[in-house]
């Protein structure tokens, strides 16, 4: 039982991590919103994260979650997270992929136009993306 909730609180701390990336991707989209590189090392933060969070939550909920899965999980995790709920709680586990994904896209686009304003009146938004039409 120590093990389950060592693991859980692990879970806890990989979706608290999912909610500060969708915050920070949320910001950085205005600010530099032509880098790859940055695209990049996002998406794979929200792959790796969203990846361990099924790991741990497996692991104290005594799932088995086996490597094979949990790669495939990585490479297709917005697709594999839904999947995972609803195999782990039946229908309340759509519930909960529903709240979850609305929560973090609304957290985003919070940061997203509190960045652009925020930018915009300090005087700071490139004029080669942003024009004042």
């Amino acid at each position: 039982m120590v093990q389950q909730s060592k693991f859980g609180r692990w879970s806890r701390y990989c979706v608290v991590g999912l909610y500060i990336m969708s915050a920070l991707w949320g910001g950085l989209q205005i600010a530099s919103p032509d880098n790859g590189r940055l695209f990049l090392i996002a998406a794979f933060a929200f792959a790796l994260l969203a990846t361990l969070w099924a790991r741990y939550d497996a692991k104290s909920r005594s799932l088995a979650f086996l490597p094979v899965l949990q790669m495939l999980y990585f490479f297709a995790w917005p697709v594999g997270a839904i999947i995972y709920l609803v195999y782990r709680s039946g229908s309340r586990g759509l519930l909960t992929a529903c709240v979850h994904g609305i929560g973090m896209t609304l957290l985003m686009a919070l940061t997203f136009y509190a960045t652009l304003y925020g930018l915009h009146f300090a005087g700071l938004l490139d004029s080669q993306f942003y024009t004042a039409e």
